[in-house]
């Protein structure tokens, strides 16, 4: 009898645990943060959809081309990717339809096969229609299908082959930072009944950083038996690229400076012209005020003067607001 009266509370004690555990993961996704991690989905998509339409775009320079590729899975504001081990089908080739062996590519080897192989235009020739997003599932952590039509409207360099219409599925996760959820890319491929099914992938990065936490802070390196050295070309370039950034941050800074007090100066000059042409003509009221009997009222008296002093006012504090967003935006850089 004891030992029953043991396996029931036994049995209540798991059940109960259960129905704790239950009720904490379900507030842990309420319906309120599946519907943002849907809209999140939906945008990070359409982001790719710009990233694209950017890489395309024959005005850009090729190292312009380049640092919006790597920031698009490096932690940066643009970042679309949870990281550089993202695998993409590759559909670079018109003839890649459908899925097929050999077509999975890295991330950063399918963009860089776009900017190579897309014919590169003046307008936006890649478009995705028909997006719909799926309901959020939780794995290890919670992620999302996102199916879409891609129409890729240019041609490409290999043969000259235009493209056709073709559906393709997006895999995202989100991870909660703070009170938000972040939402990033996990894979791209070929819509299929196989790509469509509910099975999360998690790539595994090549660089030591955790694109996922929101300070961005990199990742102490783990030991391993032989550590990675990079050679001088790798070297040579990365300078080249830090020196590239660093001219067009010092570039953007000055540029903000400059705007920053021409705005400023204007304003300032604004306002005293609307303060002056004001007192001047408050003045002469008085004046008039003071010899007139039935004399009128002020702003019928000094108008239209009175509303060119105000105008000017108003543009003085609008020009000053600006000049201070402008300010702030060089410091941040």
């Amino acid at each position: 009898m004891r030992r029953s009266t043991n396996l029931r509370r036994n049995i209540l004690f798991v059940f109960t645990l259960m129905c704790l555990a239950g009720q904490g993961y379900a507030q842990t996704l309420s319906r309120k943060d599946a519907d943002e991690i849907r809209v999140l989905a939906r945008e990070k998509v359409k982001g790719l959809n710009d990233l694209l339409n950017a890489i395309a775009n024959e005005d850009l320079s090729n190292y312009e081309r380049r640092y919006l590729m790597m920031n698009s899975y490096m932690p940066s504001n643009d970042q679309i990717f949870v990281n550089d081990g993202v695998i993409v089908e590759d559909d670079t080739d018109p003839k890649n339809k459908v899925s097929a062996p050999g077509l999975d590519t890295p991330i950063e080897k399918y963009l860089s096969n776009f900017d190579l192989f897309y014919t590169k235009t003046e307008i936006n020739t890649i478009e995705f229609t028909n997006i719909v997003v799926g309901d959020v599932k939780v794995d290890k952590y919670p992620f999302v299908k996102v199916f879409y039509t891609q129409h890729f409207k240019g041609k490409s360099n290999r043969d000259n082959t235009p493209f056709t219409s073709i559906s393709r599925v997006a895999e995202l996760r989100a991870d909660k930072s703070g009170n938000d959820w972040v939402v990033f890319l996990t894979r791209i491929a070929f819509n299929s009944a196989e790509n469509a099914k509910a099975v999360p992938v998690t790539p595994k990065p090549s660089e030591k950083y955790d694109s996922l936490q929101r300070k961005k802070e990199p990742i102490a390196a783990q030991p391993t038996d032989k550590k990675p050295v990079a050679t001088p070309e790798e070297t040579r370039q990365t300078e080249r690229v830090s020196q590239q950034i660093s001219q067009v941050n010092q570039a953007q800074i000055a540029q903000a400076r400059k705007w920053g007090a021409i705005k400023l100066g204007a304003g300032v000059a604004a306002l005293a012209f609307g303060a002056v042409t004001y007192s001047m003509l408050n003045k002469d009221y008085k004046d008039y005020k003071n010899r007139i009997e039935n004399s009128e009222g002020f702003t019928s008296y000094a108008k239209p003067g009175v509303y060119i002093s105000i105008g000017a006012a108003a543009v003085g504090i609008g020009l000053s607001v600006s000049s201070i967003f402008d300010f702030k935006t060089a410091k941040g850089r």
